[in-house]
């Protein structure tokens, strides 16, 4: 049998299964890009993009993050979201590359909503004094910033990842690590500019005062609890809320 030459092989390039955002983004780009949605042109609401796609609205905030990552849109706040001028622009998932944007900010939440209301139940059972008296001191430092008109956000990183280590068990601690990390790219950054204000952070704030009473009277369930009652509330405020 004739041996492959090696240049061919040196073209060829790893297939992989593509994420759903990255099929809708990759569709929208695809249009922007043939001029179907020209510059200054009004992208349809999220809620039509999903209706038309057959995919949930959530999945189409994710896919219109990444495109606003790359430049091709523009987010106005309370007024829609608009295609920019895509002449210079990078394609989103060049396929030359095989590029991988990585795990969608909608998958890694849902990473973190299964494994910090496991890790809540956990640290309630094994919560010292002055574990939880490290909790409150971070609180108290979120409100200062808070007060201040300032994000919170490294202070928020750092109570989940104390909550994690609390509740003593490193591979879920190391787990909770890794999300946070990924949770500083471009597209959480863009998100979180679009949602976050200073009534969230302060909904954040009575959330972990709720969630350190619970581990101070060791009840494992209402802990539970509260940090579910958390993450619906985030998931609504990420993923649901009209930008």
């Amino acid at each position: 049998m004739k041996p492959t030459p090696k240049a061919t092989l040196s073209r060829l390039a790893v297939v992989r299964p593509k994420r759903l955002y990255e099929q809708i983004a990759e569709q929208v780009e695809a249009l922007i890009r043939d001029g179907s949605f020209a510059p200054g042109t009004r992208l349809p609401a999220e809620r039509e993009l999903a209706e038309q796609l057959g995919v949930s609205r959530p999945s189409i905030r994710e896919a219109l993050i990444a495109l606003e990552a790359a430049g091709l849109i523009e987010t106005r706040i309370g007024d829609g979201t608009y295609v920019r001028d895509a002449s210079g622009a990078k394609p989103v998932f060049p396929l030359e590359t095989s590029k991988d944007l990585g795990p969608g900010t909608l998958e890694q939440f849902e990473a973190r909503r299964a494994i910090e209301t496991t890790i809540a139940e956990m640290a309630a059972r094994r919560a010292s004094t002055s574990e939880i008296e490290d909790l409150r001191d971070c609180v108290a430092r979120m409100r200062k910033l808070i007060d201040a008109g300032k994000s919170p956000s490294e202070e928020h990183r750092y109570f989940h990842a104390r909550l994690a280590e609390i509740a003593g068990n490193s591979i879920l601690a190391g787990a909770v690590k890794e999300l946070w990390r990924l949770r500083q790219g471009e597209m959480w950054d863009l998100l979180r500019r679009h949602v976050e204000n200073s009534q969230s952070w302060r909904d954040g704030l009575e959330f972990r005062e709720r969630l350190i009473s619970a581990l101070a009277a060791q009840d494992p369930a209402k802990a539970r609890k509260e940090m579910q009652r958390h993450f619906d509330r985030v998931e609504k405020l990420y993923f649901d809320t009209k930008i």
